[in-house]
């Protein structure tokens, strides 16, 4: 059975993973990526920092680089398991953006059919308007392949 582990400072390490690979990192660089010297509560978040580090470093996310360590510094190297979990972050932070996307595009979709429906209407009514409406309707369907497009690429990423 698995036990839950809490990290304490959860979102600025993760702000971290995501956008550094941690390589022969010292605590002091964590802290300099947080930005934390501003906060009134400096001594509090130094201290979560280390608790999480600690964390990290149980849990296998992080590892202490021996060969790089000194008596007064522990150096950190990320650990597979840390690059499998950047890598679903960055899936999960994709896929919320994309399928907020993939309902307006989904939305101009049926827009634009509604249009080539209307005038396939009118046509339907007197085809003399035809030449009126062509290229209405050709702009119209080039539109929607194109956002079908958009749609198959933010599959695509996904996979």
């Amino acid at each position: 059975m698995r036990k839950t582990v809490n990290l304490p400072l959860y979102d600025e390490f993760m702000d971290i993973f995501a956008n550094h690979e941690i390589q022969n990192w010292q605590a002091k660089h964590f802290w300099e990526k947080m930005d934390m010297d501003k906060s009134s509560k400096v001594e509090q978040h130094r201290r979560l920092m280390y608790a999480g580090l600690r964390v990290l470093v149980k849990c296998h996310y992080l590892e202490v680089d021996v060969s790089q360590s000194t008596r007064k510094a522990f150096s950190y190297k990320e650990t597979h398991r840390l690059e499998n979990l950047r890598e679903k972050f960055k899936k999960q932070k994709l896929e919320k953006v994309f399928l907020a996307k993939k309902i307006e595009f989904l939305g101009q979709i049926k827009d634009k059919e509604n249009n080539i429906n209307f005038i396939q209407t009118l046509l339907a009514d007197d085809k003399t308007l035809e030449k009126y409406f062509i290229v209405h309707q050709q702009q119209l369907e080039n539109d929607i392949r194109s956002i079908n497009s958009n749609i198959k690429f933010m599959e695509d990423v996904l996979n």
